[in-house]
């Protein structure tokens, strides 16, 4: 069965028989078009077509990428029709009443516009949420094809960039560094701004490359990711400019332990909230426990952020084929931090990482 025969399939349960998706992860998932411009295109799903509206820019890659799903490129004229026009074209013809939307995906102001133009052209625009993402939870083989060369070149970036580091340089510096080797190593773009933050600022859990200086004894955590055919890799390791303090080592093997108490709790049929409870009572358990982040990770995949999170509320039941991070961290404000985050692939017993860089503790000579 087809991505989009899927999503059909699911109509009656949501009491539709049409449905608009504006999210680009989505569309991409569903119909095989992709951009990283939001607003670009927009999916309209029928109980028996699909079609790609888009405009006169995107006509010939639309016809290209999306071939294979068998979805039909309409191209808009901006000028003359809105929209909501195309909709209410579209679904008349197709004989939908009862159209859905994303309502986590489309703006207020869309919603009006074509809401206004539907008019009376269906019997409601019912709002939906997470439909789609419901769809992408599981990665099929090509799937995780891409997301394993997508953490192996993440692996590969680093451990050139390891090579580089020395006191004296820049955080922005080695960043660029790190984002040209996965450029050059055939990343389609980074997965998210990369993260780099040294010495104290290493407490701060998104810290952005900043002109600060590397030192010797400075901690550093980098949190960065690939990017192939539209699916991401996201990792984290902390490492030390010049030999550990007794601290940092500490610190670093209080976090490597729980890390991987969190992997090696990962498995199909328990609930998310497990892994990130064993973790967290753990770490509560430490002198450090009031510095412990919040959560255990996230699924990823075309969105580096997905769902279900790690959460110790979190009941979704994890099912072989997600693609979760697992990543505890320590942040203490004036000192540093440290996480280690790794890709897991859910299976049927157990996991595997597909992340397969070292969590030793490096140090910088």
């Amino acid at each position: 069965m087809t991505r989009l025969n899927q999503l059909q399939t699911s109509f009656p349960d949501f009491g539709i028989d049409g449905i608009l998706i504006t999210s680009m992860p989505n569309i991409r998932y569903l119909s095989g078009f992709a951009s990283d411009e939001p607003g670009v295109a927009s999916l309209l799903v029928t109980d028996t077509a699909a079609f790609l509206i888009t405009d006169y820019r995107f006509d010939e890659q639309a016809q290209e990428q999306c071939a294979a799903s068998g979805t039909e490129v309409v191209v808009r004229d901006r000028a003359h029709e809105t929209l909501g026009q195309t909709i209410r074209r579209l679904t008349s013809d197709a004989g939908t009443t009862r159209l859905g939307f994303e309502q986590d995906r489309l703006s207020y102001t869309q919603w009006q516009s074509i809401t206004q133009d539907l008019n009376s052209g269906t019997e409601g625009f019912q709002p939906l949420s997470g439909i789609v993402e419901r769809l992408r939870r599981k990665k099929d083989p090509t799937e995780l094809q891409h997301m394993r060369k997508a953490a192996a070149l993440a692996d590969a970036s680093l451990d050139q960039l390891i090579g580089l580091l020395r006191p004296g340089m820049s955080e922005r510096e080695a960043a660029v560094e790190l984002e040209y080797a996965l450029m050059k190593r055939g990343s389609e773009g980074f997965a998210f701004p990369t993260i780099f933050a040294s010495g104290p600022r290493s407490s701060l859990p998104h810290g952005m490359p900043s002109n600060r200086v590397l030192q010797a004894g400075d901690m550093v955590t980098i949190d960065f990711g690939a990017v192939v055919e539209g699916y991401r890799s996201d990792m984290t390791r902390t490492l030390v400019i010049g030999k550990a303090s007794a601290q940092q080592r500490e610190v670093y093997a209080l976090v490597q332990e729980a890390q991987r108490l969190g992997v090696e709790s990962v498995a199909a049929g328990i609930p998310c909230s497990e892994p990130a409870q064993i973790v967290a009572r753990f770490l509560g358990q430490s002198p450090y426990a009031r510095f412990a982040g919040d959560g255990l990770g996230h699924a990823i995949g075309l969105e580096t952020h997905e769902r279900p999170y790690f959460t110790d509320t979190e009941a979704t039941l994890l099912e072989a084929g997600f693609v979760m991070t697992v990543e505890p961290g320590i942040y203490i404000p004036g000192w540093g931090g440290v996480r280690i985050e790794d890709d897991i692939l859910v299976q049927a017993q157990g996991s595997e990482s597909l992340t397969t860089f070292t969590r030793e503790l490096i140090e910088i000579a």
